[in-house]
């Protein structure tokens, strides 16, 4: 049971400082407990048992059509196979793969792509998956941890990398371990790609050490024709390495709303580089990390982008002073002290005791 606001508490939730503009801008804190937020339900599956496929660890590429009694072995198999209105069922247990260059037919708006766990069971990549340009797939509940076996001269950039895209979905997936450079990176394909992608539910965490410049989550670089949500995602870290990339370089994402995450530890929350256009940075949870601003800009204009109605957590402040006079934001607030979570190394555990903080990160409505 979650613990309820004491006075204390309270009084701390009720005294946060605004960062930027004036007073009268300042955000008013609810005190009466809104609702929490729903993670996504399993995505429904067809009445017509010949559109559902089956892969298992225990399965054989060789099977024909995927059945239940005669499943696939590998999910790079699987996913070439897949046609539109397909689902396919991934049985619990480890797939060791290093999932490239397939070739994914692309699904339709009233006739999806499924992915997804078979009920009550755990599937695992171990490996890497680098899909390009899925179009109308959602993936639910399939974890990605990095395989150390794999000699570093093998070892992909990026342990999950999904380039270009139309209305794709990724939800309630754990991703940790990378061996590369970021956990999951989102990037272009074209100048209208990704467009209407969806990552959300999901925990990203425990990125290593070296090498120097690894993150959670790396959203590269795109054109004008792009458009997508990050939202509802826990993502933490204790190494030094930031949490969150924006742009590079090479670029900068456009019209990306990163909404009601929990961004928490590593150096830094989100490093914003490469002049990013119309990105909507709204109603996180961001703090924990050893930076003296939780969020980071280069000097310069970014086009377009807001940080807005942000709660920093266990830190001085979300911008510096000199950034904040090139990037539009207002009802951004300060939590200096511990904001109660019940455990910061697991990912069920951000659940803050103060009700005050509902409104921001993960659990949001």
């Amino acid at each position: 049971m979650r613990r309820r606001v004491t006075g204390s508490a309270l009084a701390l939730a009720l005294l946060v400082t605004p960062l930027l503009g004036c007073s009268s801008q300042e955000q008013v804190v609810m005190v009466n407990t809104p609702p929490t937020h729903t993670p996504n339900p399993a995505p429904s599956v067809p009445v017509d048992q010949s559109l559902v496929r089956y892969v298992s660890p225990t399965g054989d590429d060789h099977n024909f059509a995927g059945t239940r009694e005669r499943p696939w072995r590998t999910l790079k198999t699987a996913f070439k196979r897949l046609y539109a209105g397909q689902v396919l069922y991934v049985r619990g247990g480890s797939y060791h793969e290093t999932i490239d260059h397939i070739h994914l037919h692309a699904g339709r708006a009233d006739k999806p792509i499924t992915v997804l766990a078979y009920p009550g069971e755990n599937p695992v990549l171990v490996g890497s998956i680098s899909l390009r340009r899925p179009a109308n797939w959602l993936i639910d509940n399939l974890d990605v941890t990095g395989d150390p076996t794999v000699p570093a001269s093998l070892q992909p950039s990026f342990m999950v990398k999904v380039v270009g895209g139309r209305a794709w979905t990724w939800q309630n997936s754990e991703f940790t371990g990378t061996t590369g450079r970021a956990n999951v990176m989102i990037t272009r394909w074209g100048l209208i790609e990704p467009a209407g992608f969806k990552f959300r539910d999901n925990c990203l965490h425990d990125v290593p050490q070296p090498p120097q410049g690894s993150t959670n989550l790396f959203l590269g670089p795109m054109k004008w024709g792009a458009k997508g949500i990050v939202s509802h995602n826990v993502i933490f870290n204790y190494d030094g390495q930031p949490n969150v990339r924006l742009g590079s370089a090479a670029g900068a994402p456009y019209r990306v709303k990163l909404v009601s995450n929990t961004i928490f530890g590593g150096s830094l929350g989100i490093s914003v580089r490469g002049r990013p256009h119309h990105v909507k940075i709204s109603r996180n949870i961001v703090g924990g990390s050893f930076g003296p601003a939780e969020i980071r800009f280069p000097q310069g204009v970014s086009l377009g982008t807001t940080v807005t109605n942000n709660v920093a957590v266990n830190a001085t402040q979300i911008l510096r002073p000199k950034v904040r006079e090139h990037v539009h934001g207002f009802s951004n607030v300060v939590l200096p002290e511990n904001p109660s979570f019940v455990d910061t190394t697991r990912c069920d555990g951000f659940q803050s005791g103060i009700d005050a903080m509902i409104p921001y990160g993960a659990s949001a409505p």
